[in-house]
């Protein structure tokens, strides 16, 4: 909180990085609530625009009705509106986000109290089949991190609220779910950052439940050769570990678990002192960990991936803090 309280006192002088803070600000503000609201309404049975053919002004790629990753910008959107309300508090930002919030509640009610995501839930329910489903996890954290930091930096309870009926469904979901089949789930299909999310909500809760779930994403088949210091990275999906590990660092500053901080130490020396990072900065090539040493033969046209350098800079805050 009291980095929360620092930042709301500090204010960007004239210069370049106002000015790209301020084009943020107006993108989030161009962008319509009916069109970021879309999937949401479509998913709770409130959308009778259904009935027609589609509007050419909704949103296209990976946000169109019939991506199965639809609704995940709404939660980046969020997260975007919270920390820039938090900097510059600016009302009618804080308006726009609140009442996205609002209406995704009434999507949650008319889905029975709990489920709140613009996708089906049998996409989730697929998983533990072992159907794939685009990264339906992934969607579910944007959205629930995209509440978390409503909450977080710009004092929306109602957000709490319905990231608690999130949680509920989740540890319904989990609830008969085998270690095994869990770990499959995870092979199959990046879960984002929940472990971390669940970590997040348990240090605003301290309820058992949000302990659990975080306990219950944690991604054995990753964090077990870690903390036997072996290196298991190799031809390992990037994007889909580092947010893993956020995870453990979370839960150590949760718990205070000595187990979760060496998991994070031997990822850190196995991803960074064990592999070099590219001349750019970049360290992975279509977002999968290269054998150490051995990057010339990993060069082609989808090297630094931006989400996986995001995501170390993450991790190094994370350990030096």
């Amino acid at each position: 909180m009291q980095l929360n309280a620092l930042i709301r006192q500090t204010r960007l002088l004239p210069s370049e990085y106002r000015l790209k803070r301020d084009r943020d600000l107006a993108y989030l503000m161009e962008l319509k609530e009916e069109n970021l609201l879309f999937p949401y309404y479509t998913e709770a049975g409130l959308n009778g625009r259904l009935n027609y053919r589609p509007e050419p002004w909704l949103h296209g790629g990976w946000d169109s009705p019939l991506s199965q990753i639809r609704g995940t910008f709404t939660g980046h959107w969020l997260s975007a509106a919270a920390r820039l309300y938090q900097e510059t508090g600016d009302i009618r930002l804080k308006a726009k986000a609140d009442y996205i919030v609002a209406e995704i509640g009434r999507c949650q009610e008319a889905n029975g109290g709990e489920w709140a995501f613009p996708i089906p839930e049998k996409y989730l329910q697929g998983l533990k089949q072992g159907r794939h489903f685009w990264a339906p996890q992934y969607v579910c954290h944007k959205v629930m991190m995209g509440l978390l930091d409503m909450y977080q930096y710009a004092d929306n309870r109602q957000a709490l609220q319905i990231l608690e009926g999130c949680a509920a469904w989740f540890s319904r979901f989990a609830a008969d779910i085998s270690r095994e089949t869990m770990d499959d789930m995870m092979d199959l299909e990046e879960t984002g950052g929940l472990m971390e999310l669940w970590a997040d909500l348990y240090g605003i809760t301290r309820s058992r439940q949000h302990l659990e779930l975080m306990r219950k994403y944690e991604r054995p088949r990753l964090t077990g050769p870690l903390l036997e210091g072996r290196d298991i990275l190799t031809n390992m999906h990037a994007n889909a570990t580092i947010p893993e590990i956020h995870g453990c660092a979370r839960a150590y500053e949760v718990t205070r678990e000595e187990r979760y901080l060496r998991i994070v130490e031997s990822y850190w020396r196995l991803a960074v002192d064990d592999r070099p990072p590219f001349a750019t900065g970049g360290q992975t090539d279509a977002e999968t960990w290269a054998p150490p040493g051995k990057q010339a033969a990993r060069l082609s046209d989808m090297n630094q991936e931006h989400c996986v350098v995001y995501n170390m800079i993450r991790l190094a805050d994370y350990l030096y803090r």
